[in-house]
């Protein structure tokens, strides 16, 4: 398989998750950090009061989940932490998917943009996301006071252009509370524009990143390609 981009640290390739995930050897990643779509407004029959809408479709997009849940467990080391971003209207999907994936999930933790965002007037303004943890047996956060609130500020300006591009310094702070040693392997199957990627690179690990849109993979590429500066004094 020909990687779309791939540098000593950063390795990308352009498809579909599902089809590369099981390229990846048992049991060889130690963390997957990702932000897969949130399959809000997945309702078939267009009403959300119907019988085939709703909650079935929520739960046949669970399905779906649950697939690329199975490929995660089955790559993760015996001590690999797994982090995905979720929002409220995804909860029911993703604790259905951990469930049947058999990769429950142990935390969920609470990031707080302290900025609010846009919605309607039948509803609160939204400041948060939250970000699901799973876990291997032989994981454990070394730190013990670290809260499941993750306080990062963020705007409505998108450096990438991706709609639903991460700060950079929260999925480095995730890296940070899996305590990963230098060179581990970090996976993310939705790569996106290149976050994971690049915080991995900037932290001293290796990534494997997966993006199905050429035109991310093209920014994602970029990203990794820039060398960070030595600022310290000389």
């Amino acid at each position: 398989m020909t990687p779309y981009y791939s540098d000593d640290a950063v390795t990308i390739y352009h498809g579909d998750a599902l089809d590369i995930l099981p390229s990846l050897r048992t049991g060889s990643v130690d963390a997957v950090v990702t932000d897969p779509p949130y399959i809000i407004g997945a309702v078939s029959a267009g009403n959300m009061a119907s019988k085939s809408g709703g909650w079935q479709d929520m739960m046949n997009s669970s399905g779906w989940f649950a697939s690329w849940y199975r490929e995660v467990a089955r790559i993760l080391r015996q001590t690999g932490v797994f982090w995905t971003f979720l929002n409220w209207r995804t909860v029911p999907v993703v604790m259905r998917a951990a469930i049947d994936a058999q990769i429950p999930i142990t935390s969920m933790a609470v990031w707080d943009k302290q900025w609010i965002g846009p919605g309607g007037s039948q509803g609160l303004r939204p400041s948060y996301e939250m970000v699901a943890l799973s876990c291997a047996e032989g994981f454990a956060i070394a730190d013990r006071g670290v809260p499941d609130i993750i306080r990062h500020q963020v705007g409505s300006y998108k450096e990438s252009g991706h709609p639903a591009e991460k700060p950079l310094g929260l999925v480095a702070r995730l890296l940070d509370l899996s305590s990963l040693a230098p060179g581990a392997l970090v996976v993310d199957p939705f790569l996106g524009s290149g976050t994971t990627a690049r915080a991995a690179k900037d932290a001293g690990l290796r990534c494997v990143g997966i993006e199905a849109e050429e035109r991310y993979c093209e920014i994602a590429a970029t990203r990794c390609a820039q060398e960070v500066l030595d600022l310290g004094a000389a």
